[in-house]
């Protein structure tokens, strides 16, 4: 069965540091069916086809990468493809001595995750160090949050590998905002929204449209 899996990707960033610990690379998943108001990226809000990926093309465009700490899913809504990520996950650290760690956004919360009676959302849980739990809600936005958009969004620690005690250290090196640029296309994230002082000083020269 799994070798029909696939993944409907929106967008993919080969490194960034404002999408978890550290530089890492980050998959934006297309189809959310919670759909928050206000949220950053409606655009990956449609259950409608992108880029339709196999893991395996995944965990190649991963393992091209040199020198990243890890994974980080978001979307969209990354439980909705639960099985076919958790595929990703293992094998693209099978054999790895250091395997790249795993932050998830999902606009679920952590309790209701553990409640669900879906193999593929528990087997996900299970390969995943570090989610941004919750849905974004635009009367408790707060862009002084790490890795947050609103306040009632909670950071959940799933393994050892990271803990509480970082959060100073990764908000100093975890940017609000951040443009990647290539020859062929500019790409925002964060979570400063279409208001952050980057992406409006790229619309004043003239870099990206409206």
């Amino acid at each position: 069965m799994e070798d029909n899996l696939y993944l409907n990707v929106a967008m993919t960033m080969a490194r960034s540091r404002a999408n978890g610990p550290g530089e890492r690379a980050v998959i934006w998943v297309q189809g959310c069916t919670i759909g928050c108001p206000g949220c950053y990226n409606a655009f990956t809000h449609p259950h409608q086809a992108k880029r339709i990926m196999a893991p395996e093309s995944l965990i190649e465009w991963i393992n091209s990468i040199d020198d990243i700490e890890g994974i980080t899913f978001s979307g969209g809504e990354p439980f909705e493809q639960a099985e076919a990520i958790a595929r990703v996950i293992e094998l693209v650290n099978k054999g790895r001595e250091q395997p790249l760690s795993v932050f998830i956004f999902t606009g679920y919360e952590l309790a209701s995750l553990k409640r669900s009676d879906s193999m593929a959302v528990s087997r996900l849980l299970g390969l995943t160090d570090m989610l941004s739990a919750g849905p974004f809600m635009l009367k408790e936005k707060d862009t002084n949050l790490l890795w947050r958009g609103s306040s009632n969004q909670r950071l959940e620690y799933l393994s050892d590998r990271y803990g509480p005690q970082q959060e100073k250290d990764w908000m100093n090196d975890s940017p609000v905002e951040e443009i990647v640029m290539s020859e062929r296309s500019v790409k925002r994230t964060g979570f400063a929204g279409p208001s952050g002082m980057l992406l409006r000083a790229l619309h004043e020269t003239g870099t990206v449209g409206p």
